[in-house]
């Protein structure tokens, strides 16, 4: 490379990283995604404290099982278009049969949108309703 140009470039940045206003804004963005990784865990554990261990584990893995049956790729940006499993779906309402209060809670929880939504999002109305008669 041409030395008069990397001469340039290397005076061109020592100014601006010796601006005073550029260094505080690096500082702030750094301390933000810091803070912001750690606050979410701190949320997250809370939230954890919220659920009785024991019943939990039950919960846990019935909101797991029918995120798998309406996401069976596993890719988030996927469920809209992946198939969904309506035979799992029967056989999980009958487990989550008077628990769905509780199942619906983790599944929020862990998924940041409600049970009932991505069932009547997966499954046609006349199945979504026998899937609440079902579990309710």
């Amino acid at each position: 490379m041409n030395p008069l140009i990397v001469q340039k470039v290397a005076s061109g940045a020592k100014k601006v990283f010796t601006n005073k206003y550029v260094i505080v804004a690096i500082i702030v963005i750094v301390s933000f995604w810091v803070l912001k990784g750690g606050i979410t865990k701190l949320i997250r554990a809370y939230k954890e404290k919220q659920f009785d261990k024991n019943e939990a584990k039950d919960y846990n893995q019935l909101a797991q099982q029918y995120r798998a049956a309406a996401n069976p790729s596993g890719s988030d940006w996927m469920i809209d278009w992946d198939g969904t499993d309506e035979d799992a779906i029967d056989r999980l309402g009958y487990q989550t049969k008077g628990h769905l209060e509780s199942v619906a809670a983790v599944y929020k929880q862990k998924f940041h949108e409600t049970l009932t939504d991505r069932m009547r999002k997966e499954l046609s109305t006349d199945d979504f309703q026998n899937w609440r008669n079902i579990v309710d």
